[in-house]
């Protein structure tokens, strides 16, 4: 069997050019690198007991910050290297050889600099939530307090009942993935023992419509990733942990089902490579087997499912009104107070918005080049999110990545 060989389009090659030529400096991360001004302005005006609070804030973030400049430094240096090789790869054709290469920086791609931001954002999600609590005590006295212990007991309930839907929903999803495949490869299958060129022919046609959908799986990916432009009200800041969980556990799920379709589509690419070895009369009696046994699932499964998901809904309209009552005695806090939550507020939003913008883009770098045996095509959107990411990086870190691409590929 001869080697497959992707070929780009020069429109491709030229996408990535002009991507390169037309990229302006990125602010995303203005808010987040201006965290200490912030927390300096906080220290002047917040009461004296709340100090504490934000000088952990402080070393949090200083240590943070030195962490990930680190680990921006090592995550940029490496996908100039897979830009440049990616580039030239587009130039002449990916074959095999050269998916596994590009494939493999996805490896190399350290999670160390997410692990940092993630504990980042734990520290500063505690110690602002608790500031944000101090204040509203001052102000309100024990009406605000029950309403946030009432607010927290139900929280904690929320967290484990998201942890155990997730866990059904991924249980579940996969149990339908299989039951989908196994029913497609049966009627390949049988068809394959009446005509097997006939088969062949299906199999690839099949394997050509499941590429198609990667991008619509990917999209649905990033959608769940991507909340840096979400809209956020006053008093978000007290759902800041349910609303991280609710995007985790969907993007987990979102991911699974991509990583499903991409399971399909090696699977497929396998059998047709292994086609003249296949007995159709065997894998058709297996399939079939292995076909009752998670169609015998499917049912207690959508029923845990739907239990699991009542629950999780009736807790999370629980948790909703106390967030509204908390709404409701915020506007009887004085217009000092205000300005303080306010400022806390944009603390917060400082920390999530710089978090969201580094997770989204890296997160999806590492996916398109996990799937580059799956679709070459991917190779593309793969060196685009990298320039971005490096042009974010250039802003933060005062570096100039992007001039030494324009220079390396000759696209000035």
């Amino acid at each position: 069997m001869e080697p497959q060989v992707v070929k780009f389009e020069a429109s491709d090659i030229n996408a990535i050019a002009n991507k390169l030529k037309g990229l302006q400096p990125d602010s995303s991360l203005a808010a987040f690198s201006k965290m200490s001004d912030m927390i300096q302005k906080a220290t002047g005006m917040l009461p004296e007991k709340i100090i504490p609070s934000l000088q952990q804030l402080a070393q949090s973030y200083s240590k943070t910050t030195m962490q990930i400049k680190v680990s921006f430094a090592d995550t940029t240096a490496l996908l100039s290297k897979f830009v440049v090789k990616g580039y030239r790869v587009m130039k002449r054709g990916m074959n095999n050889e050269d998916t596994q290469v590009l494939k493999a920086f996805s490896d190399q791609l350290s999670m160390s600099m997410i692990n940092q931001l993630n504990e980042f954002v734990e520290i500063s999600r505690t110690e602002l939530v608790a500031i944000h609590t101090q204040l509203l005590n001052y102000s309100l006295g024990d009406r605000a307090v029950n309403l946030i212990k009432e607010k927290e007991n139900i929280e904690i309930k929320l967290l484990e009942q998201s942890k155990e839907l997730v866990k059904i929903s991924s249980e579940r999803g996969a149990n339908q993935g299989m039951i989908e495949a196994l029913e497609y490869q049966k009627k390949l299958f049988e068809k394959a023992i009446e005509d097997s060129e006939a088969a062949k022919e299906e199999a690839k046609k099949e394997v050509k419509a499941l590429k198609g959908q990667i991008r619509e799986y990917e999209n649905e990916v990033q959608k769940r990733r991507n909340t840096v432009e979400e809209e956020r009200g006053s008093f978000w800041i007290f759902s800041w942990k349910i609303r991280d969980i609710h995007h985790n556990n969907g993007e987990q799920i979102a991911r699974e089902n991509l990583e499903r379709l991409l399971k399909r589509i090696r699977d497929l690419d396998a059998l047709i490579a292994n086609w003249p070895n296949m007995d159709a009369v065997k894998r058709m009696t297996d399939t079939v087997k292995e076909l009752g046994t998670y169609t015998g699932k499917k049912r207690p499964l959508d029923l845990k499912y739907k239990r699991s998901e009542q629950s999780y809904n009736e807790t999370t309209e629980e948790f909703d009104r106390v967030i509204k009552e908390i709404e409701k005695i915020y506007q009887l806090v004085g217009t000092a107070q205000i300005k303080s939550l306010t400022l806390i507020d944009e603390l917060s939003r400082a920390v999530l918005s710089g978090h969201d913008s580094i997770v989204s883009t890296y997160a999806k770098i590492r996916t398109n080049l996990k799937a580059l045996d799956a679709d070459g095509d991917l190779l593309v959107s793969s060196i685009v999110d990298a320039l971005q990411f490096m042009n974010m990086m250039d802003t933060y870190m005062g570096t100039t990545k992007i001039n030494d691409m324009k220079q390396m590929l000759a696209t000035k």
